[in-house]
């Protein structure tokens, strides 16, 4: 998706909102078989973005636990004698303390300069990159609407990254 125009990802999404709640429904009143059948009529692109929009649907604030608290049967559809004790730390909390798995694994300290610059919109980041970008765009002085613009994000985006992250150092292993 990132090779996408803002556009082309917003049109995306809203096609693929409409599998993404019958997924949803498939995955809590469907059958394997109905499950199945709704992702092999969908591109691998597709699916990825799919992957995308059923994250967007998930309160990041919410433990894995409450999100899971439906789920009344094991994976062979017998009935749970209790339900799966799960983290009571938000996702948010769970997902800052595993590593994203990037191709390169640290961060290219020049991408996030570049990136940043004037005309530097475009530049591929991965995770850490863009929680940098954000970091250091906002220090540097940068309003929230420059480090959207330069780094394709919306203004709300950049302000909740900014909000998760201010308090913390990013630890940064540069790519060599």
């Amino acid at each position: 998706m990132s090779g996408m125009s803002a556009e082309q990802r917003g049109d995306l999404v809203e096609m693929l909102l409409p599998q993404a709640a019958g997924l949803v429904v498939d995955v809590h009143d469907g059958s394997a078989q109905e499950i199945a059948e709704r992702l092999r009529g969908l591109s691998r692109h597709e699916l990825e973005a799919l992957a995308v929009v059923l994250a967007g649907l998930v309160d990041p604030d919410r433990s894995l636990g409450e999100a899971l608290r439906w789920v009344d049967f094991d994976e062979r559809g017998e009935p749970l004698r209790r339900l799966p004790a799960g983290p009571v730390r938000a996702m948010r909390d769970v997902a800052s303390s595993m590593p994203c798995p990037s191709p390169v694994g640290g961060v290219d300290e020049v991408a996030v300069s570049r990136a940043l610059a004037p005309g530097g919109r475009g530049v591929r980041l991965n995770q850490r990159e863009r929680r940098l970008a954000v970091q250091a765009g906002i220090r540097r002085g940068m309003t929230h609407a420059q480090v959207g613009d330069r780094l394709g994000m919306s203004v709300d985006a950049v302000q909740r990254s900014w909000e998760r992250w201010k308090g913390r150092e990013l630890p940064v292993r540069s790519v060599a």
